[in-house]
Parts: structure tokens; sequence; C-alpha cells
């Protein structure tokens, strides 16, 4: 594929499209399944769930998770069906208030 020479560059003209049409490989149905996963990372003996991910399988959501958190001791996943609900997030803290 090549741009094409900047007449509408929202556009994108294919070049030999007979050869690029037949690049795909069809697949089953159940072959290609995004799942729900939490995970989590040990630090020490503790494991602490650093969020969910949707991913084909779990070390594709551990590799998700450690792009944005960075490297751990351990990891862990588990998978969260899709009719669950959303895990509760961090509760704000109560502010004080003096007497």
């Amino acid at each position: 594929m090549a741009p094409n020479n900047g007449e509408s560059p929202g556009h994108i003209v294919i070049e030999n499209l007979e050869r690029e049409r037949g690049r795909g490989e069809p697949c089953g149905g159940a072959a290609i399944r995004m799942r729900r996963w939490l995970v989590s990372f040990s630090s020490g003996r503790a494991w602490y769930p650093v969020g969910e991910f949707a991913a084909l399988d779990a070390t594709a959501a551990i590799d998700r998770a450690v792009d944005i958190f960075g490297a751990a001791t351990n990891y862990q996943t588990e998978e969260i069906p899709w009719d669950a609900a959303p895990l509760r997030g961090p509760r704000p803290r109560e502010k004080k208030t003096s007497p």
C-alpha cells in the first residue's frame, strides 16, 4: 500500500490488489476470542491487582500490563467473565476535618 501522492490525505491506494487479497488466512470462529483478564503483580509474598485487560490469552494480558506498569517479580492472571461487573476502583481518601 502506498499514499496516493497527496491527492487526498485520508485515502490510500492499494497497489497490486490481487497480490494483497490472497495474504489473509481463514480461521475458525473459536480461534480468535477476546477475553477479560485480571492481571496481578507480586511484591514479596503479596499479590496486587494492577488492572483488567482484554486480550487473546493470559500471556498477552500480562505483556500489556508490563508495558504500562513495568516489570514485577511475578505475574498471575484470572479470567473475568464478560458479564461480570467492572472491578471496583480505588476508594477516595476521606478528608480529615479538624474540630
